[in-house]
């Protein structure tokens, strides 16, 4: 008897360094998966993004590292495998704001609720191009939201 094949949003389980367990796929970009994980040490949930070696600069890892806003994923740590980077990420629970809008199960957004989140997500531009970083990708797919 076969067994049914395995959704492409799901990822068998796995340890990373005896850290991390790699959950199932949460999201996909031009440089890599990001998985739902889960720090062993203290059971909280993160993300997990993974890239492969040749598609992130050292540089690019650096200003990651260093940025600290109330309006930006926090970065919480690395691990490299011979072929991966996995870049360990805040755990955004709500998901993106192209979940919230694309179903539209709540009518047009409020307009006092459009204006709060363009301007949290203004913010936080303002702040990465105070670190000289400039995102490039822009879009509701990008921008997550917590219950704050």
């Amino acid at each position: 008897m076969s067994r049914p094949p395995v959704p492409a949003h799901h990822h068998k389980s796995k340890a990373l360094d005896g850290k991390y367990m790699l959950g199932d796929e949460i999201g996909k970009g031009a440089y890599g998966r990001v998985y739902k994980g889960l720090d062993l040490e203290n059971g909280d949930f993160v993300a997990i993004k993974q890239v492969s070696l040749e598609n992130i600069p050292q540089e690019d890892l650096n200003i990651i590292m260093n940025l600290n806003h109330k309006n930006i994923v926090k970065y919480l740590g690395s691990l490299k495998t011979k072929t991966h980077l996995h870049i360990i990420l805040e755990y955004v629970e709500n998901g993106s704001l192209a979940n919230i809008i694309k179903p539209n199960k709540f009518g047009p957004f409020p307009e006092t609720l459009v204006v709060l989140y363009i301007a949290q997500v203004l913010e936080g531009l303002v702040y990465l191009h105070e670190q000289g970083v400039i995102h490039r990708d822009i879009k509701g797919a990008n921008i997550l939201t917590t219950k704050e």
